[in-house]
């Protein structure tokens, strides 16, 4: 639902002066392959992310006249949870209610090349935190050199004139952590494979190369989608704070997540994802907090850059 604003005496122009408002309504899943293979406990956040990226084209199209040719592409996320008991799982579903204010940003003639987007959640009424997210809008053209010129990049920094999947990296058929400690259920959706070293602090784990990526995870190109990198950060940070400081990872989650999305992964590349651990905590009713760096690499270069905070839940 759009609620129209009605402007009072503003700064002509100005991205305040172009904000609108909207509110979004829909049931969280309950038979996701993915959001819901776990121990369902919590709604997984990235449900409240699905619902924001699903309409973001459409509102920069039909309210900021962005042309429909345009490339939209996420490169910056943001979530909030607050009190994670808005989170824990009841009989039924869940209703998600989340309110957008969307400013308009680089603006060029009128239309704007970016849209920035502040979001309130709540669930079953009840508050559940804040989001953030930052969309670009690409030409084609400019979308395509962008792409090919990433691509060039990461193939030269790997040394690699004809890739092929897989690598030292991400030996064939390594097994990866077991379901329950990244939080799923099933193997199928275990994305991270041996080795998984642990120093001190840190931890870093193979991403499973792509041909056992689920496919609703993967572009039609075959790249990985931003839920796919988003999921890799969830597990290596469930992974991480229980192997490093005991969290359990059937009773623990997400409470806050910041990514910036630098560069793309290439499917034919190994990836690898580094989590460095801050001293584990407590929150304010003394729960068990970890928060954590990561990054996802690939040919020593970032692809994404996150940090995420880890909350027990007994």
């Amino acid at each position: 639902m759009h609620r129209p604003r009605h402007f009072g005496p503003q700064v002509p122009d100005s991205a305040d002066d172009r904000m609108q408002e909207f509110v979004l309504t829909g049931e969280l899943p309950t038979a996701h392959p993915l959001f819901n293979d776990g121990h369902d406990r919590f709604h997984d956040m990235q449900a409240a992310m699905a619902m924001v990226r699903h309409v973001s084209g459409g509102i920069g199209q039909a309210h900021f006249g962005v042309a429909a040719d345009r490339v939209a592409i996420f490169y910056r996320f943001g979530l909030e949870t607050g009190d994670v008991g808005a989170w824990r799982r009841h009989s039924g579903p869940g209703t998600l209610t989340a309110t957008l204010r969307v400013r308009p940003d680089k603006v060029i003639s009128g239309i704007p090349r970016a849209l920035e987007f502040d979001t309130h959640l709540e669930i079953d009424g009840v508050a559940a935190g804040t989001g953030s997210a930052n969309l670009l809008f690409l030409a084609p053209m400019a979308h395509r050199s962008h792409r090919e010129h990433s691509r060039h990049s990461a193939l030269a920094a790997a040394g690699q004139q004809h890739p092929g999947a897989g690598g030292e990296d991400t030996p064939e058929g390594a097994p990866g952590p077991a379901p329950s400690e990244v939080g799923r259920a099933s193997a199928a959706n275990v994305l991270l494979r041996s080795p998984v070293t642990v120093n001190e602090h840190r931890l870093s784990a193979a991403v499973a190369p792509p041909d056992t990526w689920p496919t609703a995870l993967t572009r039609q190109d075959g790249t990985p989608s931003s839920v796919l990198l988003l999921e890799v950060l969830r597990q290596t940070a469930l992974l991480t704070a229980h192997r490093l400081h005991g969290l359990d990872p059937r009773h623990s989650s997400p409470i806050a997540l910041h990514t910036h999305f630098r560069g793309h992964a290439e499917p034919d590349l190994p990836l690898r994802c580094v989590a460095v651990a801050q001293a584990a905590r407590q929150d304010t009713v003394g729960r068990p907090l970890v928060t954590l760096t990561l990054a996802l690499t690939q040919a020593g270069r970032a692809v994404t850059e996150a940090t995420v905070s880890v909350v027990e839940d007994l």
